[in-house]
């Protein structure tokens, strides 16, 4: 997975062959088979293994928070984190194809769907949880995308305090 990410540095995801990962990882083609059935899946693990360090991360920042600065702190490091790796996310991006979004997409709606059920994170009051989980994503996912396209948006916080007024119809936290 880090050979993935040391090589999305410096070429596109469709210059990447399966050779190319293994050669950077000092493993044989064969080695590789043994894990991955394609680069799109080891692409997709390597989204796995970052969105979970990082989700890992945000928790433990804010675990001593109180809603909604909870939620707040959290979309600002969540969007600081995506900003720092925007070049391998979006390349991940152009490269994959529609399942590997779709399977992205679920595998996030159910990691934040876990936080409300655990009561980690409130948002959307009087909305089921699953629903409110999939309303979220969407908007996390859209607002990156823009943002991607439209950096004028302004930083990491900038972005964090328009999902907060989204979210919670108030001014973002002092």
């Amino acid at each position: 997975m880090r050979a993935i990410l040391r090589l999305l540095q410096t070429r596109t995801f469709d210059q990447i062959t399966v050779t190319d990962i293994a050669n950077e990882a000092d493993y044989g083609r064969w080695t590789f088979y043994q894990y991955f059935t394609s680069k799109e899946e080891a692409a997709y693990e390597t989204f796995v293994y970052w969105m979970d360090d990082l989700d890992q991360q945000v928790v433990a920042a804010v675990q001593g928070l109180d809603s909604p600065m909870r939620e707040y702190t959290s979309w600002q490091l969540l969007f600081a984190a995506f900003y720092e790796h925007q070049a391998f996310l979006m390349e991940l991006q152009r490269g994959a194809d529609i399942l590997w979004h779709r399977q992205a997409k679920d595998y996030v709606i159910e990691q934040f769907s876990q936080h409300l059920y655990a009561g980690r994170f409130r948002l959307m009051e009087g909305v089921r949880p699953e629903i409110a989980t999939r309303l979220y994503v969407s908007a996390v996912m859209e607002l990156l995308e823009y943002w991607s396209y439209t950096p004028s948006v302004g930083d990491a916080k900038a972005l964090a305090d328009e999902l907060f007024r989204f979210i919670f119809n108030q001014p973002p936290p002092k």
